[in-house]
């Protein structure tokens, strides 16, 4: 596995835990040139320690980088208790979706569904988004001492590797 940062390391063991894996076993699907130098055996095993120490975070920021990288509802839904709730866990649940997945609706129609200025929404999601970030971003740096030997060592391997070519 090829990782430069972190959140490339978090990113790739995410999409082998969701889904190359199953895909790889039940369809034969291609499978990305980060993961071609490794068996099998070994990429469940990386997966597996990497999302051990993810599933050992506060459940906040467990939550936030699950939602982020699965777009789990559950995981959305979990969030919604964390945040102020000022318009309802509907609207928070529709910030933190929009978040997460790019999709949902925006500021107007929320302000529209409330009897609310856009701009007043617009503040209030800024709030909520700065939040989860900010659990994102304690996420992360938690992840990043323990594996930063890991992604310190995949730099050296993806650099002998080049120059072995």
């Amino acid at each position: 596995m090829h990782a430069s940062t972190i959140q490339n390391l978090v990113g790739l063991c995410f999409q082998m835990e969701t889904t190359l894996l199953l895909k790889t076993q039940k369809f034969g699907v291609y499978e990305p040139p980060e993961f071609e130098s490794l068996t099998m055996h070994e990429k469940i095993a990386q997966t597996g320690m990497i999302m051990a120490k993810i599933n050992r975070l506060p459940n906040l920021q467990r939550a936030v980088l699950w939602a982020l990288h699965t777009k789990r509802e559950t995981e959305m839904i979990y969030l919604t208790t964390h945040t102020p709730c000022k318009y309802g866990y509907k609207t928070d649940l529709d910030i933190i979706r929009k978040w997460a997945t790019g999709k949902g609706p925006g500021c107007r129609d929320l302000g529209d569904r409330h009897g609310v200025h856009h701009t007043t929404l617009h503040r209030y999601g800024k709030k909520i988004v700065r939040q989860l970030e900010q659990a994102m971003h304690q996420a992360y740096a938690a992840l990043e001492a323990p594996l930063a030997e890991m992604i310190s060592r995949l730099r050296y391997e993806a650099a002998y590797e080049a120059a072995a070519a």
